[in-house]
């Protein structure tokens, strides 16, 4: 009598199972609840966006630093251009395409004293060419094309310099590859030819020089000049005294004759 029938069995089964399905969907009710918080967690400020917006700063600070670095290269490399350009009567380029770096060096090594070779990005050059009266040219942006190597040459190193480069591209086969581009000379903007005739210019020693032996052979010449003046006068004056003598000679000679 204390055991439970067949009927009493199926009840607890059927109550058992309902109670199972009832769990089950309780715990699908709580799953969604969890996914949903989860989602609006991620629209609302919180943990995760801040994690975000560290990222984000880390991410700007590494950017700023990159940029930082690249304009004090920029700066580094734009206060070497103007080292050059001090003291440089003339500056010119040529096209950097084919040239390889130990070229370069064997080139560097013939240049003269005070003539320096460097490639630098044409944005540079016209920065630094403001900076100085010699190369503040108008017209500077017609050279400014492509990657160029600049020569930048005293007075004295100019006709040597070019001697250099036209020995130079003879020699490596690029004669019609390696012509001169333009210059600046003067605050003027020259193309090859008007380089090459720039760089056979007597320099202001070399006019020194000339002025000072012209000066020196001036007394000289102008002594010899009075003295031949002086002998000419001379002779001249002789050959009058004859004349004339011989003009007396012949008058008296005729009164004296019957």
């Amino acid at each position: 009598g204390l055991l439970p029938g067949p009927g009493q069995r199926a009840a607890a089964k059927k109550a058992q199972a309902k109670l199972r399905g009832a769990a089950m969907a309780n715990l699908r009710v709580a799953l969604l609840l969890l996914v949903g918080l989860s989602c609006v967690a991620g629209l609302l400020p919180g943990a995760a966006p801040a994690r975000g917006a560290a990222a984000g700063q880390q991410r700007a600070g590494s950017v700023t630093m990159a940029g930082a670095a690249a304009l004090a290269k920029k700066t580094t490399v734009l206060e070497g251009v103007k080292e050059n350009m001090d003291g440089s009567a003339l500056m010119f380029c040529v096209r950097s395409e084919g040239l390889r770096v130990n070229e370069l060096n064997d080139l560097r090594m013939k240049l003269p004293e005070g003539v320096r070779l460097q490639c630098v990005k044409n944005t540079l050059v016209n920065i630094a060419a403001k900076d100085f009266e010699q190369f503040n040219a108008e017209g500077l942006d017609g050279l400014l094309h492509y990657s160029n190597y600049w020569f930048f040459a005293t007075e004295a190193g100019m006709r040597d310099s070019i001697k250099v480069w036209k020995t130079f591209t003879e020699e490596s086969g690029r004669k019609e590859s390696g012509e001169i581009v333009g210059g600046i000379f003067d605050a003027q903007v020259l193309d090859g030819k008007g380089v090459e005739a720039v760089s056979k210019l007597p320099t202001k020693q070399e006019l020194m020089g000339k002025t000072a032996l012209l000066l020196k052979a001036l007394p000289t010449k102008l002594a010899r000049s009075l003295n031949e003046a002086g002998a000419v006068r001379i002779a001249r004056g002789l050959e009058q005294a004859r004349g004339q003598k011989m003009v007396r000679a012949v008058k008296a000679a005729s009164e004296k004759l019957p």
